[in-house]
């Protein structure tokens, strides 16, 4: 046994305490992204063609404007929260999330998905 080379090297703090796993990873993603676009335009932007074509919308960074007052529909508040559509309906069932249905789908106010990202952001520090 080389107690050298077992030794991990001592990880740096992550600069976003609350963070889930998911939320890490796509973090990590998005400088992954940045950095290829950086390098080579042309190849970011296939392959963000591609994992858009696969559904996955979250690799391209977009900037949330939202009042607190509007409702969101479900893909945007699953997005928003960082979380599937599946689980959303289960946070509304638990009681975690309010919403309102409208003509058969619910929707989700903006203000209730901030303070439950907040609330789950503080829980993980």
């Amino acid at each position: 046994m080389n107690v050298d080379k077992d030794k991990q090297p001592r990880r740096g703090q992550w600069p976003y305490p609350g963070d889930s796993p998911l939320v890490r990873a796509r973090r990590i993603a998005h400088m992954y992204r940045a950095q290829l676009r950086a390098l080579n335009p042309a190849t970011g932007d296939a392959l963000d063609d591609t994992a858009v074509a696969f559904g996955e919308t979250w690799v391209i960074e977009q900037l949330v404007v939202h009042q607190d007052s509007d409702l969101l529909p479900p893909a945007d508040a699953a997005a928003y929260l960082c979380v599937s559509t599946d689980s959303l309906r289960v946070l509304r069932s638990r009681g975690r999330l309010t919403g309102v249905s409208i003509d058969g789908t619910w929707h989700y106010r903006f203000s209730d998905l901030r303070q439950l990202s907040e609330k789950r952001t503080r829980a993980a520090s």
